[in-house]
């Protein structure tokens, strides 16, 4: 499955990019996290409940923070399980300035085994793509 898309934030690049770049920032910017636990190099594991049309899916992913270029480009990398699925995934960002605030464009690939395989193609791109937006949105709002 892949998705993309695009959103103006009303903040700094500098300060979206620190932000979405830095696990212990971008924590409380994930929707849904129950926990965040740093592993070392770069690598974090998080357990997270979204709340879908599906109900609650516990999730366990192991996240890394891939390439980075301050301040334009960071890629976030992961895999985990929850219930009867698995995942792997990528989220590339790309930072531009925009006026005062930043443009963000993303682009993202996300393969699923197990049972939400069938809803692949129908409703995850969708669920992707308001997960990555309420996480735009909550930078903007977020102390530097």
């Amino acid at each position: 499955m892949n998705a993309q898309g695009s959103a103006t934030i009303d903040a700094p690049r500098e300060q979206v990019y620190a932000q979405l770049s830095d696990p212990k920032r971008l924590e409380p910017l994930l929707p849904s996290v129950q926990s965040l636990d740093e592993l070392g190099d770069g690598r974090f594991a998080v357990r997270v409940v979204p709340q879908t049309a599906l109900g609650a899916t516990p999730l366990f992913l192991e996240l890394s923070i891939g390439e980075q270029r301050e301040p334009e480009h960071v890629r976030i990398e992961g895999s985990g399980d929850g219930g009867e699925f698995r995942t792997t995934f990528e989220v590339k960002l790309d930072f531009a300035e925009h006026g005062s605030g930043t443009e963000v464009s993303w682009e993202a690939q996300a393969r699923f085994n197990g049972i939400l395989s069938s809803l692949g193609q129908r409703i995850l791109p969708a669920i992707l793509a308001s997960q990555i937006d309420a996480v735009l949105h909550a930078a903007a709002t977020s102390p530097a």
